[in-house]
């Protein structure tokens, strides 16, 4: 493959990080987006999730930090905020309190601000290398045969490359460009729990100490179905997501809002919002849907042309693994690319769905235990793994090592298969005894 000029559709945090591992690769890159992009940290529309909450832990962070050094000074100097976790937050889960031990961190943050900083050194590092056509949408593949050549924008301008990189997420139309060059679509995984997100922003009342800096109250499906998160971010605000599965979707109407709050499993989040400072109008959200794209499985795969972040595969953001997957799938591109080796693209997708599997595993696993989620039937190897993990996660709350392996699999910084480790299987058992005698 020539190295001359890659193209990357999609200006989200996948395409920003997929231009940054191709400035280190490529003589040119050009990067086409839709929207454009604010001078600040500020939303956009090709950002839907944008409004809601997001945290980035602790892998996602070094690798980022890896691409960007410096980036966790810029986003902490900008307002954003570490939390210890679950030092620093007051947890429900499913099976009751969790102890607050000193296990991790995470950042938490608005979107914009992650996106304004990661271009900011995008710009200013790349200039010379990369160019930005914003206000540009992608209509379809140049072809070269079987082959991509670079992409057709929908001015009708050809622009050539070496190589193609979609990261244009959930509404990926690469299925349908794809079989303008013959190949056939690619098998499709969907579990949809039928979730709907509300959110608002909210000022921290002054003053307001309880001793924890954020709230996590999980559901307890299938006996309840919502959740709350309320976590600080930059300029002195909370934001508070409400979420419900099978079609309990949080409100976007002023006093459903707080009565849904209010309905939690604890009304500790409701107390807090209750008297507190709106800032924004609530907005709702309800793509959710776990979705794969499973291209690593096709038998026959054009060269020029990869597909990465939700474009390939997206989760419920309930779990906030999306842009850990993403930066795993940066990884991946670049250790694609620094490899000798042919077929360069195939060994990508099959990387990428590698890079998501555990992140899959979580959020569908979960997603599973409500009886209203749309999925092909349930295997029994999935609701035992369910019921083990019930246990770890009760073990979790009273046992800081168990705590810590657990949070390393929801950090996507080990696999799901570590929580039955010869460690943690002793640990969950000695609980389950301890709690049988009493």
């Amino acid at each position: 493959m020539n190295r001359d000029h890659a193209v990357v559709i999609g200006g989200s945090l996948t395409g920003l990080l997929a231009v940054r591992v191709l400035t280190d690769h490529f003589d040119r890159v050009t990067l086409v987006e839709r929207d454009r992009f604010p001078t600040g940290a500020a939303f956009r529309p090709g950002v839907p999730q944008s409004r809601h909450l997001h945290v980035l832990w602790t892998r996602g962070l070094e690798i980022l930090e890896g691409l960007f050094p410096g980036l966790e000074k810029t986003l902490l100097g900008a307002g954003a905020e570490e939390i210890g976790v679950p030092s620093d937050v007051l947890w429900l889960t499913s099976a009751g309190w969790r102890t607050r031990f000193d296990v991790t961190r995470l950042l938490t943050f608005s979107r914009p601000l992650l996106d304004w900083a990661v271009r900011s050194r995008l710009t200013g590092d790349a200039a010379p290398s990369l160019d930005v056509l914003e206000g540009n949408e992608a209509t379809g593949l140049l072809a070269r045969g079987p082959d991509v050549a670079g992409v057709v924008l929908r001015s009708g301008e050809a622009v050539a490359a070496d190589l193609v990189v979609d990261a244009t997420g959930r509404g990926s139309r690469a299925p349908a460009w794809l079989a303008t060059l013959g190949y056939p679509s690619p098998p499709e995984t969907l579990v949809d729990p039928l979730l709907g997100y509300a959110s608002r922003f909210y000022a921290i009342p002054s003053g307001f100490d309880p001793g924890w800096k954020a709230l996590y109250l999980q559901a307890d499906p299938p006996f309840t179905r919502r959740t709350g998160g309320l976590f600080p971010q930059e300029g002195g605000r909370w934001i508070c997501s409400l979420s419900g599965a099978g079609r309990d979707y949080g409100p976007t109407d002023e006093n459903a809002f707080l009565d849904f709050a209010k309905g939690l499993r604890d009304p500790v989040l409701y107390e807090a919002i209750r008297d507190a400072e709106p800032l924004s109008p609530i907005t709702g959200f309800r793509r959710t849907a776990n979705h794969r794209r499973h291209y690593d499985r096709l038998p026959a795969w054009p060269h020029g042309f990869v597909v990465m972040g939700d474009a390939a595969c997206s989760f419920n953001p309930i779990y906030g693994q999306g842009m850990t997957v993403a930066a795993l799938s940066a990884l991946a591109l670049d250790r694609c690319l620094r490899e000798d080796r042919p077929d360069l693209e195939r060994r990508f997708q099959r990387r990428v769905a590698r890079s998501g599997a555990g992140a899959w595993l979580v959020a569908t696993g979960e997603d599973l235990r409500y009886e209203e989620t749309e999925a092909a039937p349930t295997r029994l190897s999935t609701r035992l793994i369910n019921a083990y993990v019930d246990h770890v996660v009760a073990t979790a709350n009273v046992d800081r090592r168990v705590c810590a392996s657990l949070l390393d699999v929801l950090a996507l910084a080990s696999a799901p298969a570590s929580l039955f480790s010869p460690t943690v299987l002793a640990r969950v058992t000695a609980n389950r005894l301890r709690a049988s005698l009493h």
